[in-house]
């Protein structure tokens, strides 16, 4: 008996030896595979071949269409049916996921006041940037754009997702060409269904009980993507993310990110909607809650600490405007501007200065702005504790942005 059990011993693991080399030789073959012709680029945050290196955001844009009464899609009227902001900080150890609700009150650069979804009928991925940027004060990157299968597609690579329907639901709507079938209850979902259940928005929250529908699909693909089993789909799931997305993310890029956020506990992804309340036709921002929430999640400082930074923005560029630009820009964080006057002189590059503000602060301005040299002096100026040197980077970084946008 004792015979037979070791051999039995031996063949199990035998087995086992087998599967696990298998797997990694599958993991190693789809690596190269992605892997091969791409290279990190010149974007510094990211190492070869899977390391993150600093902080990455990514705006991710959904985008719905319209259909006609012979069901056939209508150009030009498409909208961003769903915007997350996501933002991966391998120095905080932590991924978040910020849902900015359709309906959100928003000034789209060279149109006014609208709904920020349609930012994306105005002027596609790149006007949709630009006014979530204008926002939030915060440097996009990255995009991923899915069309209205694209995420059907991804959940079906993984095998479904369980989701607890918290209620039976049913819509169907004709110009979107969506129909909705759930019942309550805990389910795997198909693809359809998942997208069917992320959509869904008759009921009393509307577009706001939808984004919390849309987080609940993604925590659930976070967590099928942490099965061990998942491994064995990720020749099937690359597919998906190389045929059935846009982005400007290369291939070792998402695979960097992704890897980043499976080595996450559960608890250090976090997810919330942008702060704010109903108005008519309109979700309106909470802006003191945003700053808090924006300063903490894409810059990683204190709210209160910004409010204590005293600040003034002098323009170096030669073009006027911009050190108004910059100070509405900082002020929209909460920084207390206490000057915006000419610099004595002209400079190429931007400069912040810190006299004796935190080093957490002098670089996250730097975040903010996209550009600039840091500097600490201590020095005696009294009323101010930082001060921005705008330069001609800034400024002609500002103006292709404009230029970009205008109709």
């Amino acid at each position: 008996m004792g015979r037979t059990r070791r051999r039995w011993t031996v063949v199990v693991r035998g087995f086992v030896a087998v599967a696990l080399v298998s797997l990694a030789g599958l993991i190693a073959w789809t690596l190269l595979r992605v892997l091969a012709g791409t290279a990190s680029g010149q974007d510094p945050r990211f190492g070869w071949p899977l390391e993150l290196r600093d902080r990455v955001n990514v705006l991710l844009i959904g985008v719905d269409v319209t259909i006609n009464n012979r069901k056939q899609v209508v150009p030009n009227l498409a909208r961003a049916d769903t915007l997350i902001l996501m933002s991966f900080d391998p120095h905080g150890r932590r991924a978040v996921f910020l849902s900015i609700p359709r309906d959100t009150r928003a000034e789209i650069p060279g149109h006014g006041t609208w709904k920020i979804n349609a930012s994306y009928a105005f002027g596609g991925v790149p006007l949709t940037v630009r006014t979530v940027e204008h926002l939030l004060g915060v440097r996009i990157p990255y995009v991923v754009k899915l069309g209205p299968q694209s995420f059907a597609r991804l959940i079906d690579a993984v095998g479904g997702v369980w989701v607890d329907v918290e209620q039976d639901m049913y819509y169907h709507d004709w110009w979107g060409d969506l129909t909705i079938d759930l019942k309550k209850g805990r389910q795997l979902l198909s693809g359809h269904q998942a997208m069917g259940y992320a959509r869904f928005r008759k009921d009393a929250l509307g577009d706001i009980g939808r984004t919390h529908r849309q987080q609940k699909v993604i925590r659930a693909l976070f967590a099928r993507l942490r099965e061990p089993q998942t491994l064995l789909r990720a020749p099937e799931i690359l597919e998906v993310l190389r045929t059935h997305t846009q982005t400007n993310l290369t291939p070792q890029k998402i695979l960097t990110l992704a890897w980043f956020l499976r080595s996450l506990p559960g608890d250090r992804v976090e997810m919330a909607t942008l702060p704010g309340r109903f108005a008519p036709l309109f979700w309106d921002p909470d802006w003191q809650k945003v700053r808090a929430l924006v300063c903490d999640w894409f810059y990683g400082i204190p709210a209160d600490v910004v409010a204590r930074t005293r600040v003034e923005v002098l323009n170096a560029s030669g073009v006027p405007g911009m050190a108004r630009e910059v100070a509405d820009r900082l002020a929209r964080f909460g920084f207390p501007v206490v000057r915006v006057e000419n610099a004595p002189t002209l400079r190429h590059e931007t400069a912040i200065l810190s006299h004796r503000a935190d080093r957490r602060v002098t670089r996250a301005v730097r975040a903010m702005l996209g550009v600039g040299s840091l500097a600490h002096r201590r020095t005696d100026r009294g009323d101010v504790d930082l001060t921005v040197l705008v330069g001609r980077d800034y400024a002609h970084r500002s103006l292709l942005a404009h230029r970009s946008t205008v109709p």
